[in-house]
This record gives structure tokens, C-alpha cells and sequence, in this order.
């Protein structure tokens, strides 16, 4: 439960993504009563790709995109759209960049809140899928990277 809590609190904002050749999904992975809630396959799955300048410029590009406006330029939660944000839905973007955050998820559950987003009943959007709009999971796993590096910035 304090796991569930975790990336709750963690991912009830974490506005970011990829895109390139569409992959289906495993059965597991499609579909949950609770928008919260991530599947240990999910969970359990490893980056497949590995940290390089280029995959770091590549994952910045895709935050500035699609991340910035809600988590900020340094994900901390305070983009320009965040405080109507948590005005409207109830939820402020979360502060990507803290150490319960970094080291209380994994690669693979921050790629599955990326692509499924968090959808409340009655169609409320608290993050957007971006499965749909960054179609290629490499891109969805660049994003991973870049979130991963925004937390050792902030350490430094």
C-alpha cells in the first residue's frame, strides 16, 4: 500500500514522453481499474536504453515538448501550467527530481505512467497517455533517461 501511495503521489503528474514505431503492449500492461495502480510486469521491465549524450539531448527534447509546461524546466512540479493544474484537477505535477521519487521507482514503472498516463473515472486527465502521442517506446524510454538525469542534477 505505501508503494502504491508512492507512485501515486509521485506520477500523479509526471507529463513527459516518446514516440517511434507503435509496439502492442502486453495483456497486463493494457488495462487497470485503478488509474494508480501499475502492474509488476510493468514494473519489472528494464531500459532498454542506455544513458549517452545523445539520449540525453534526445529525452530533453521530448520533456521541453511534452513535460515542461506541468513539471518545469528542472521537474520540479513548478512549469508555468502547474498551479492551474493542481487548481483544476485537484493534483499538483509532482517534484520528479526528490530522492522518494528517483529511488522508489523503477525504470519501469516510470516508463508505464508515461504511456498510460493517470485517468480518473469520468474521462479526468490528471496526465495524459503518452503511448498515444510518442508513439515509439525508444522515445518513451529516452524520456525515462532524462527524468533519471533531472534527479542526479539535483543531488549535485
Amino acid at each position: 500500500m505505501k508503494r502504491l501511495w508512492m507512485v501515486v503521489s509521485v506520477l500523479t503528474s509526471l507529463p513527459l514522453l516518446a514516440g517511434g514505431s507503435p509496439q502492442t503492449p502486453p495483456a497486463a500492461e493494457q488495462a487497470t481499474d485503478d488509474p494508480y495502480e501499475i502492474p509488476d510486469s510493468a514494473r519489472d521491465r528494464r531500459n532498454p536504453v542506455v544513458r549517452s549524450d545523445e539520449t540525453l539531448r534526445a529525452g530533453h527534447t521530448l520533456w521541453q515538448k511534452h513535460c515542461e509546461t506541468c513539471h518545469g524546466v528542472t521537474g520540479r512540479g513548478d512549469g508555468p501550467n502547474a498551479r492551474l493544474h493542481e487548481q483544476r484537477k485537484g493534483h499538483a505535477p509532482r517534484n520528479l527530481t526528490q530522492p522518494k521519487v528517483q529511488d522508489n521507482l523503477t525504470d519501469g514503472e516510470i516508463f508505464w505512467r508515461i504511456s498510460k498516463g493517470i485517468i480518473e473515472e469520468g474521462n479526468n486527465v490528471i496526465m495524459p497517455r503518452y503511448e498515444d502521442k510518442i508513439p515509439s517506446e525508444t522515445e518513451r524510454w529516452q524520456l525515462v533517461v532524462f527524468v533519471r538525469e533531472l534527479g542526479r542534477a539535483a543531488r549535485r
